[in-house]
């Protein structure tokens, strides 16, 4: 399953650290890639080791919850 969010203003430098560390360690993700300059964020997931719901909260502990995409596609 591939997660795409568009628009991310909560994406910052910062923020972009603590996801790269969070999603480097997280098992059942498989590629991911984070472009500060169009804040966009694309994260391969293997939903049978990793849900999206549990995904989700986990982005929203580091400072980028879904609250703060103005848009996202779930593929």
């Amino acid at each position: 399953m591939e997660f795409k969010a568009l628009r991310v203003p909560a994406l910052t430098a910062d923020v972009a650290g603590e996801l790269e560390k969070l999603l480097g360690d997280l098992s059942g993700v498989e590629q991911f890639t984070i472009t500060l300059e169009t804040q966009e964020l694309s994260i391969k997931f293997d939903e049978n080791q990793l849900r999206f719901q549990t995904l989700a909260q986990k982005m929203a502990n580091v400072g980028c919850s879904l609250h703060d995409i103005d848009a996202a596609l779930l593929l």
